[in-house]
């Protein structure tokens, strides 16, 4: 499979493992991992009430595990705060020091609906970015 994502089950807190063939990829899957957990189950699917809409999502990392971590608590802060779940994603860049991409999903009216298990934090715990040329391995562990 080109690209994709696994839960990885951790103590007391949930990860996930996800690759693409680029950074940017491997990023989007990452994200739509953390949405799984917190919706309990595929955020490309989730249907529930509420507004379609697209954000400019941006942040800035020194490295790649910084990026990778700023990215995820964007979306996070993006679904606490406007119940934002993220569906597709079109990065224009993904290297250091910067993300950048246009976001499309939908607000949820009715929060009492989410399923899934709540997302404390982005973890840098056993935290780990590999970049070939043909493949992009992550894996990030949620303090739940």
């Amino acid at each position: 499979m080109d690209a994709g994502y696994t839960f990885l089950e951790h103590t007391a807190d949930v990860g996930v493992i996800a690759w693409g063939r680029a950074p940017a990829e491997a990023f989007a899957q990452a994200a739509h991992g953390m949405l799984a957990i917190m919706l309990g189950g595929d955020p490309a699917a989730w249907t529930a009430a509420g507004c379609r809409t697209m954000l400019e999502v941006a942040t800035t990392g020194q490295n790649w595990d910084d990026l990778l971590v700023n990215w995820l608590v964007a979306l996070l802060f993006h679904f606490e705060v406007d119940h934002f779940v993220a569906q597709h994603m079109h990065f224009k860049e993904c290297a250091p020091p910067h993300c950048a991409a246009t976001v499309a999903g939908v607000c949820i009216d009715d929060p009492t609906t989410i399923a899934g298990v709540g997302i404390k934090a982005v973890t840098y715990h056993q935290l780990d970015v590999q970049i070939t040329p043909n493949r992009t391995d992550v894996r990030v562990i949620f303090d739940i």
